[in-house]
């Protein structure tokens, strides 16, 4: 498992924000990255995570995916999941996780499914 996970804003130039995380989101990795991704949710409730370079995802970072959606919700802002790897995906799909956090399969299209769009 690789320490080198990382997340990376892209774009806070409009409503929304764009971040990618990278790497592995494991009990190593995500007890570093959620205080930083915490910190982007709050000044940004309107998240868009592009994770098609995360490498490996355990419960751990499905939790800190949980922990982003609640931090913007209670900032009445949204987090949407774009791009996730197979596994990842798996693992939202089987734990349901992909009910609560909208799940695209590109960042094209969860840019193009902002709900703030439909709400203009």
């Amino acid at each position: 498992m690789s320490s080198d996970s990382q997340l990376t804003v892209l774009d806070t130039s409009g409503r929304l924000t764009v971040a990618a995380l990278t790497g592995d989101l494991d009990f190593r990795t995500t007890s570093r990255l959620y205080p930083e991704a915490a910190e982007l949710a709050t000044a940004h409730p309107r998240l868009v995570l592009d994770l098609s370079k995360v490498t490996f995802c355990d419960s751990s970072g499905l939790n800190m995916l949980l922990r982003l959606r609640r931090r913007v919700s209670e900032n009445d802002g949204w987090l949407t999941i774009a791009a996730p790897p197979a596994q990842t995906l798996r693992l939202m799909t089987v734990t349901g996780a992909d009910q609560v956090i909208p799940v695209h399969g590109s960042l094209a299209e969860a840019l193009a499914a902002d709900p703030d769009k439909t709400a203009e």
